[in-house]
């Protein structure tokens, strides 16, 4: 069985880039009944691609898709979630005022309560002096006002749409050698997967500038009712060796390796993504 580091030697060639080659597990899979349904990974790597370390730019550095790519079985579950964030924001008394007056200008000038206007001035303008005071270091200006009249503000508040996030995905594979065979192309997997998630240093004297890491495109199959995956970007890889405790083959190889994978669109999904099958 080959060592690491003649596995990194057949992977990749001179200047980094990938060999051509598939690499798949189970070795069966997308052949029998039992694994017709798998996942494929395929990279692009950003061979001329810089990445400065004080800072990045737009548009991206563009990507070369590498020959080959990984597939593995469909894992137990999948799942996509989306999140909209939403925020409250404070409507202070002079705005909330404001407001109120506003949409009764409709109805004529006549239909505004001019004293509760001015009530209202006289409160904020009364918040705004015990506010003042609270900041210059007199410690509760502000509650001492509450208790004086009895009375407390309720700030009001109102929802309002912030931004999305950006979809995270996360696959866990269970991967259990056959033969010895499977057991180097797990090996080879872990590695390939290890590698392109990480960046490089680039040529230039002062060390201080990385080569971006790879991206990689997602795609299930069959996919015709499920989620489609925009570009990624591969935030983690985590690999545990062994089960309840260490077990390896005579050659050293795992009886078990476990791999988890936590990718991130690069690219926001909107009304239009998700009507695209996204």
């Amino acid at each position: 069985m080959a060592n690491l580091e003649s596995i990194v030697s057949n992977l990749f060639g001179a200047g980094g880039k990938s060999r051509s080659g598939n690499l798949q597990y189970p070795m069966d899979v997308g052949h029998m009944s039992r694994s017709d349904h798998y996942v494929q990974f395929f990279i692009n790597e950003q061979i001329d691609a810089k990445a400065s370390i004080s800072g990045g730019a737009v548009p991206r550095a563009p990507t070369t898709r590498a020959s080959g790519s990984i597939t593995l079985y469909m894992p137990n579950q999948i799942q996509v979630s989306q999140k909209a964030n939403y925020g409250e924001a404070e409507i202070g008394l002079l705005v909330a005022g404001a407001i109120a007056s506003y949409q009764t200008v409709s109805g004529g000038l006549s239909q505004i309560d001019l004293g509760s206007v001015a009530d209202t001035l006289k409160k904020e303008g009364g918040n705004t002096v015990a506010k003042a005071l609270e900041g210059a270091g007199a410690t509760g200006a502000v509650a001492a006002k509450a208790i004086a009249s009895g009375e407390t503000t309720n700030n009001r508040t109102e929802m309002k749409f912030e931004g999305i996030d950006r979809r995270s995905f996360q696959f866990s594979f269970r991967l259990l050698p056959r033969s010895s065979k499977e057991a180097q192309a797990i090996q080879e997997i872990v590695t390939l997967f290890r590698y392109h998630s990480m960046p490089g240093f680039t040529d230039d004297s002062l060390g201080r500038t990385l080569k971006a890491p790879s991206t990689f495109d997602i795609r299930y199959h069959p996919e015709e009712h499920l989620h489609k995956i925009g570009t990624c970007a591969l935030e983690a890889v985590d690999v545990k060796y062994g089960g309840d405790r260490p077990q390896f083959f005579k050659d050293n190889q795992p009886t078990e390796t476990e791999l988890t994978l936590t990718f991130k669109e690069l690219d926001i999904v909107t009304k239009e993504k998700v009507a695209q099958g996204f």
